[in-house]
């Protein structure tokens, strides 16, 4: 690959300017690998999530308006009429999703039910102890008429999420059609009986197939959505339409570990489509060509790609919410981007991230790096149902971990001696401006007669002046103050402060 002199310079200038997002240590441990398919309910005292693409129908063979053909990513040529027949397809997929009895389901490519511009699950998918979370009706509204548009089928499609009732409850005043159905389809749950997990914003995840920088802002979404929500443990799960590897911009929100500028250079070239041996189809982006029509980006397009990985790696630390990746492998087996014959090929596009702080991640399922023969023959087939294998990950919930009384004791006290400096500090500049303050005028009839053109003396001019002065820069100074005071606090003493409101702004609690 050759060697740009923007691409040579992007671990320099990251290592630069992107800080250490958590000052946590983690031990690395070994995750167990269970059979896919293994039941997710053996302990009641661990918390199952299960991610699962089920393939629309609408998705199936259909006839792009814009293009009049049927789109390669959708045609599955390998696949039968048999496995691709929605009927049979629906009751292996129901089937499946009760014999798992994962704690939290979620879901993409469901296709609701609608009656009288309302939709809601469909009929086959109303699970008994299962409650939904769903997109708005005017979301899935725009979803269906997007549908008409492009296939000719007004259906509309998007992710849900189930919780199991006997295992989890929401937490809070929360409502269901918040954000677009395909990224913010969401649910704050607490753990119910022998389940103990405090306040976790779970989201179902369907991220753009095109856009790197619109994966990054729909993941920046659900981090602002969880913290609008109260908590800042989080748990996304579906279809990132990424493989999450090191140089990818969503990688940079899931990891610290260093990258080189060939991984930048390839994963930029990826997301842009520009190897060589692909045709472009509607998955990938539209326009992209690199320097002089070569298979690498350009310079430009590498300053633009870390200027992106910049942003995506900060976004966790700006909210607070770190995330890691359960190493799931595979789960898409299709024919190459663009190609209608094989061999089939790999991806790992379907993805768990969650929140050390309150999870620890004991198992996850296999996929198809235990699979061969779905691996070579794609999917759907005759045994897996979607184009896409389900994962899932079972997680030991721990409480939210916050101040002891000591540590909050001695925390409260350095508080209140920077408020008390602050107010003495204050009431010193009034009782010097009120020593400055010119006299008033003692004659009453004096000052009604004063010019109102002539307005305020010379005097009270320059002591109005002078007073705006000193209180703009002792505001300042306690303004930075309290920023030093901010930056000095561990994560802990950081959720006691959110908790007092504005006061880092203000100094008022």
């Amino acid at each position: 690959m050759r060697r740009s002199r923007t691409g040579a310079l992007l671990l320099a200038v990251c290592a630069q300017r992107l800080p250490l997002l958590f000052s946590g240590r983690h031990i690395r441990m070994d995750v167990a690998s269970l059979p896919r398919g293994a039941p997710l309910d053996a302990n009641p005292k661990h918390l199952s999530v299960l991610s699962y693409n089920i393939l629309a129908p609408a998705f199936v063979r259909p006839l792009d308006l814009r293009t009049g053909e049927i789109q390669p990513f959708a045609a599955f040529q390998w696949a039968s009429e048999e496995d691709l027949d929605w009927e049979q397809r629906k009751v292996k997929i129901l089937e499946q999703i009760r014999a798992w009895r994962a704690d939290v389901v979620c879901l993409q490519e469901v296709e609701f039910k609608e009656e009288s511009g309302s939709f809601s699950l469909p009929d086959w998918l109303e699970l008994e102890g299962y409650s939904a979370c769903l997109p708005g009706d005017k979301y899935l509204t725009l979803i269906a008429e997007r549908n008409e548009r492009v296939l000719a089928n007004k259906v509309a499609t998007g992710c849900a999420l189930l919780f199991r009732t006997a295992r989890l409850a929401r937490s809070g005043t929360e409502t269901d059609g918040s954000g677009d159905p395909n990224t913010l389809v969401s649910a704050c749950l607490v753990g119910v009986g022998d389940l103990t997990l405090d306040p976790t914003a779970f989201f179902a995840v369907h991220l753009d197939a095109q856009s790197e920088e619109k994966r990054v802002e729909q993941l920046k979404k659900c981090l602002d959505r969880a913290r609008a929500l109260g908590t800042r443990n989080a748990v996304l799960a579906g279809d990132m339409n990424t493989e999450c590897l090191p140089g990818s911009c969503v990688q940079a929100m899931i990891s610290r570990e260093p990258v080189t500028q060939e991984q930048m250079a390839r994963e930029c070239a990826s997301a842009l489509r520009l190897k060589g041996d692909e045709e472009e189809d509607s998955e990938g982006a539209v326009g992209a060509k690199g320097a002089e029509g070569s298979s690498e980006p350009s310079e430009e397009q590498l300053e633009q790609w870390r200027v992106l990985w910049d942003k995506a790696a900060v976004a966790p630390r700006e909210q607070r919410i770190e995330l890691l990746r359960v190493p799931t492998g595979p789960t898409r087996s299709s024919y190459e981007h663009g190609k209608t014959e094989g061999p089939c090929v790999t991806w790992s596009l379907d993805h768990v991230f969650y929140s050390p702080r309150t999870l620890r991640l004991l198992s996850k399922w296999t996929a198809l790096e235990a699979d061969p023969d779905s691996a070579a023959s794609g999917l759907p087939n005759a045994q897996n149902p979607s184009d896409h294998l389900p994962v899932a990950a079972i997680f030991e919930a721990s409480p939210t971990p916050c101040l002891d009384a000591a540590a909050r004791q001695q925390l409260e006290q350095r508080l209140g001696d920077l408020e008390l400096r602050h107010s003495s500090q204050l009431a010193e500049l009034e009782a010097a401006l009120k020593e400055m303050e010119p006299k008033a005028e003692a004659d009453e009839v004096a000052a009604k007669a004063k010019s109102k053109k002539k307005g305020d003396s010379p005097e009270v001019i320059a002591f109005k002046q002078e007073k705006r002065r000193r209180s703009k820069e002792l505001k300042a100074k306690h303004q930075a103050e309290r920023e030093e005071f901010w930056s000095g606090l561990s994560e802990l003493e950081l959720d006691f402060m959110e908790a007092l409101g504005n006061w880092r702004e203000t100094g008022v609690r």
